[in-house]
Parts: C-alpha cells; sequence; structure tokens
C-alpha cells in the first residue's frame, strides 16, 4: 500500500503534472488548450497527460483530430487545489518556508 502512495504522490513531483489538472479542473479540454494554459510545449504536455492517463488522474475522449482531457480523480485535483492554496498563503503572508521547497 505504502509503494502505491507513494507512486500516486510521486505524481506531483513534476510542476508540469500539477498545472496540467488545474487547467482541466473546471472543464474538459483539448491537448492545445492544456498547452497554452500550462505554457508547456506540446511535446511535454501530451508525455505528462500520458502518465496521468496511465494512472486514472485523467480522462480522454477523441472527437475527430482532436483530444479531450478532463479529470478522472477529482481526489487528485482536491489535493492538488489544497498544497497549492496552502503554499501560495505562506508566499503571500511571508511565513517561512524552507529553500528546497522554491
Amino acid at each position: 500500500m505504502f509503494a502505491a502512495v507513494a507512486r500516486y504522490f510521486g505524481l506531483l513531483s513534476e510542476p508540469t503534472r500539477i498545472k496540467i489538472p488545474h487547467a482541466i479542473c473546471q472543464a474538459e479540454r483539448s491537448v492545445g488548450e492544456i498547452v497554452t494554459a500550462t505554457a508547456a510545449t506540446q511535446t511535454n504536455v501530451s508525455r505528462h497527460l500520458a502518465l496521468l492517463h496511465q494512472a486514472g488522474v485523467v480522462s480522454r475522449r477523441r472527437d475527430g483530430n482532436i483530444v479531450y482531457y478532463q479529470v478522472a480523480d477529482p481526489v487528485f485535483a482536491d489535493l492538488c487545489r489544497t498544497v497549492c492554496v496552502q503554499i501560495a498563503s505562506r508566499i503571500d503572508s511571508r511565513q517561512p518556508l524552507k529553500k528546497s521547497l522554491l
């Protein structure tokens, strides 16, 4: 169980994999829209979407040549949101963060 939890949390170890659920938390988006929202390259976004899809965090559907993604695991999106809000709050209030977190 602990190994599975570590793999789950490992999905949060890359900034783009945090940005993607944020970009699609309200509605499904195409890969192009996710690229724009995350300011990452299409290659990078596609690679991370594949990992998130394999983990069951996002789902996808194809409409012609366009692939749309949406959050499939709301717990993951909530976890990302909670941590981001806490870190942003600390930064805004100038509370100390360990340099390794910056």
